[in-house]
């Protein structure tokens, strides 16, 4: 509890500087704006057509917690429940104002007293879920003083989080006990949990994120970047920043080394997308695959001639590239730990989806999944350039390549089925 108090007495002070430097964040000003008026516009618009049904807020801080609440949703009896979706990005929630998936849609106000209680007060809702990550201590408290029962799903803790290490385990000890459930997607992580909540029960249910992208697969219509691929092999490196660049960079050099001679000798192609998409970013991709003698193109000039490497400069559509790819290198994995431990590897579901070969680097421990996979055989994770190698000659063993697709399907079909466990542990 001190260290709650801390918090609530710390919050406060924050606020009037996140507020004075909103006037220079376009993003935080728009973060003000909705703060300011949140509670009106819960009064005023979302519950107008509850007729008796119990209301249910999901909350999803940004677009990959939403995604993990697509299949749960479509689950969800809309005659008995009344749905409200919250979210603490601006964009998302401007974007998903008019979803049909909730009665009602708004934004997440900040984690200050009054602002918890007015949002649990007007809204008055049953069940309060949270995705994964987003949890906000004065929320979880006023939903056990309102009576509003409280539900963490795919909740992740690793095993060397700093939730996990003192002093900071006796607040999140405190944090998590109020939730009245915490389900997760599999034991390991639910082991972590029990370290933090030793005498408490811990549901395993599965990841809704696998069922959600075995849906989006089958809906897939993003179309190849290249037009000439016929008997042509893809890598992509998918969602990579500046701790992927040496690894990549020589590997490409090494492996292909006349550049795009090199491509098309081997009848390789190559997809680089970066993990954010400026023109810094951008132009320094640019110039180092230049470096390699590769005359990379643009996904924005929507230039299908036949050359060899594309770089994507929009944002929304990795994860259905990987259709049309062979190989997969996940970024992120080489990446030094941020202060709350939240760094490493990037999403691997999606290339595992597509049974594809799929590497990354070591720092994997905040992503169960990717450890999983390098248990069963099907991800690699690669420590220098010439173990990136290895896996690009993969490419070459198709009795290999087959093996592994195998190997996927039958982990996948195990992942699947999730959503509705979850659905029924809310409803």
């Amino acid at each position: 509890m001190l260290f709650y108090f801390i918090y609530v007495f710390v919050a406060p002070i924050l606020l009037p500087l996140l507020f004075f430097f909103s006037f220079f964040s376009q993003k935080l000003n728009i973060r003000r704006i909705l703060t300011c008026k949140i509670i009106g516009v819960a009064k005023q618009g979302i519950l107008k057509n509850r007729n008796g049904r119990k209301v249910i807020i999901f909350h999803a801080a940004s677009t990959g917690e939403f995604e993990q609440l697509v299949p749960i949703l479509k689950l969800v009896k809309r005659d008995q429940f009344y749905i409200i979706l919250s979210f603490f990005s601006p964009t998302v929630y401007l974007k998903m104002n008019q979803t049909s998936l909730a009665d009602g849609v708004c934004f997440h106000p900040y984690d200050l007293i009054i602002y918890s209680f007015l949002f649990f007060k007007k809204l008055n809702p049953n069940q309060y879920v949270v995705v994964r990550h987003d949890i906000w201590p004065t929320h979880i408290l006023m939903a056990k003083l309102f009576k509003v029962k409280t539900t963490l799903i795919n909740a992740n803790l690793y095993s060397e989080s700093l939730r996990l290490k003192s002093p900071f385990i006796l607040f999140n000890r405190w944090v998590f006990k109020n939730f009245n459930q915490i389900l997760t997607p599999s034991y390991r992580i639910a082991k972590n949990f029990n370290k933090l909540l030793p005498h408490s029960e811990i549901i395993v249910t599965g990841d809704s994120r696998f069922d959600q992208m075995l849906f989006r697969k089958k809906n897939n219509k993003q179309p190849s970047i290249f037009s000439d691929t016929n008997r042509v092999k893809t890598i992509i490196f998918g969602s990579i920043n500046e701790s992927d660049y040496d690894i990549i960079f020589q590997a490409l050099k090494q492996f292909f080394p006349k550049g795009d001679a090199s491509l098309k000798e081997k009848k390789i192609k190559l997809i680089v997308v970066p993990h954010e998409v400026d023109h810094k970013t951008i132009d320094e991709i640019v110039c180092m695959l230049k470096g390699l003698n590769m005359e990379p193109t643009l996904h924005s000039q929507n230039n299908k001639s036949k050359v060899n490497v594309a770089i994507v400069d929009s944002i929304g559509i990795l994860a259905d590239l990987y259709k049309h790819c062979d190989l997969a290198y996940i970024g992120g994995g080489f990446g030094k730990d941020k202060i709350f431990g939240q760094s490493g590897v990037h999403s691997v579901i999606e290339p595992c989806a597509y049974e594809l070969i799929t590497c990354y680097g070591p720092n994997i421990k905040i992503l169960d999944e990717a450890i999983e996979m390098v248990e069963e055989g099907i991800g690699f994770v690669i420590q220098n350039s010439s173990e990136m190698i290895s896996c690009f000659t993969m490419l070459g063993n198709e009795i290999k390549a087959l093996q592994l697709k195998q190997k996927m399907k039958d982990y996948l079909s195990l992942k699947l089925g999730s959503s509705v466990k979850i659905s029924n542990y809310i409803t």
